[in-house]
């Protein structure tokens, strides 16, 4: 009797793993689709600008979305290595309430502090040398 009990104990458990794998896994895929719209393989994306470093190591886009109906979306800068299967600009995404100006000649992106409406009210406060995504900062005045 007690070996049953046992062997339906152990199926259970094993069905119980198994649904909490499935989960965790359609979860990851959620926040793939979430994370994905900044990524140059995203059909709405419209890039404004893109610069590649002096050193040719690394390129930061200027971009906004195409919203249909809604009109287009703010606009975000991003710098990633360049490379030709690099496309997540998530991963280099600037805060917001800043933009780039431009590289300097040490291949370190200049940033200006830049609020383009009134209802920008959480802004990272960065410092010379922060580094995002392997790329130093400087803050132009």
């Amino acid at each position: 009797m007690k070996k049953w009990i046992l062997i339906i104990v152990g199926i259970i458990l094993i069905g119980i793993i198994g649904i909490g794998i499935k989960i965790n896994s359609d979860l990851d895929e959620i926040v793939e689709a979430l994370n994905s719209e900044h990524s140059l393989k995203e059909p709405n994306l419209i890039i404004l600008s893109d610069s590649i470093s002096p050193n040719q190591k690394h390129k930061y886009y200027e971009y906004q979305f195409d919203k249909g109906g809604l009109g287009y979306s703010r606009i975000f800068w991003s710098v990633i290595k360049n490379r030709k299967n690099e496309n997540d600009l998530g991963k280099g995404l600037i805060p917001e309430g800043y933009k780039i100006i431009g590289w300097n000649e040490k291949n370190e992106l200049i940033l200006r502090e830049w609020n383009p409406t009134a209802e920008l009210k959480t802004v990272s406060k960065l410092k010379n040398g922060t580094i995002i995504n392997g790329i130093k900062i400087n803050k132009a005045e």
